[in-house]
């Protein structure tokens, strides 16, 4: 997401609270969800240009494609969010469904996405670290916060663009159990909730290892533990 209007830039990490961010910057711009262009990058057909979807851009891909060029790059203000790696990826098992094809332990050993830069369904699982960082080590945002620590970090955000009021909406639940479409089912055949598991309830020893290794990066440069 690119603002000029505060020259900022937020890298959008997917399951990692970005749609709340990017609403946070329309209500500030006065736009509708349907007037979100040019703020948010959208779809993409075009693999030259990016991912399918060019809000996941990674930090380096908003230069090389074309999207700024590298003077504003340096001047805007860049930030991201990160989450605990394994509780991302059990978001993300919830959020597309695959809880209804299969197990979470045969997702994570043998259903994930095939890694494909261009492909959407691979950069929801793809290592936070390739968002921020390039090649060569080197960090390309000026802020990164902590999905754990969502409301304080984005303050600290506001902060340094000097925006008054820091409040972020919430959207883009994962758990079906608050979408609409289930809240009236609920009242319709009198269900109770469905019990919210924590994600550390999801793994066994193997699929938390798979996961460990998959975003080895991920741990060590955010300081993520299994449990957090």
């Amino acid at each position: 997401m690119i603002s000029e209007k505060y020259e900022c830039v937020f890298v959008h990490i997917p399951k990692a609270a970005g749609q709340s961010i990017e609403r946070f910057f329309l209500n500030l711009h006065g736009l509708s969800w349907k007037e979100r262009a040019p703020l948010l990058l959208r779809y993409n057909p075009e693999p030259d240009l990016g991912p399918e979807r060019l809000a996941h851009l990674k930090s380096s891909e908003y230069v090389s494609c074309g999207y700024l060029d590298e003077d504003q790059f340096n001047r805007y203000f860049k930030f991201t969010f990160v989450r605990n790696p394994w509780a991302r990826l059990v978001s993300e098992f919830r959020y597309r469904d695959y809880d209804k094809q299969m197990s979470f332990r045969d997702f994570v050993l043998g259903g994930l996405p095939e890694e494909c830069d261009y492909s959407d369904a691979y950069r929801h699982i793809a290592p936070q670290y390739d968002f921020v960082y390039d090649e060569s080590g080197k960090l390309l945002v000026d802020f990164v916060g902590k999905f754990e620590n969502l409301q304080d970090d984005f303050k600290v955000v506001c902060e340094a663009l000097a925006i008054q009021g820091s409040t972020l909406p919430h959207a883009n639940l994962s758990t079906r159990e608050n979408s609409l479409k289930e809240r009236v089912k609920k009242i319709i055949w009198r269900k109770k909730p469905s019990r919210r598991y924590h994600y550390t309830e999801y793994y066994d020893a193997e699929t938390r290892e798979v996961v460990e290794n998959m975003y080895a990066k991920d741990i060590a440069t955010f300081g993520y533990a299994f449990g957090d």
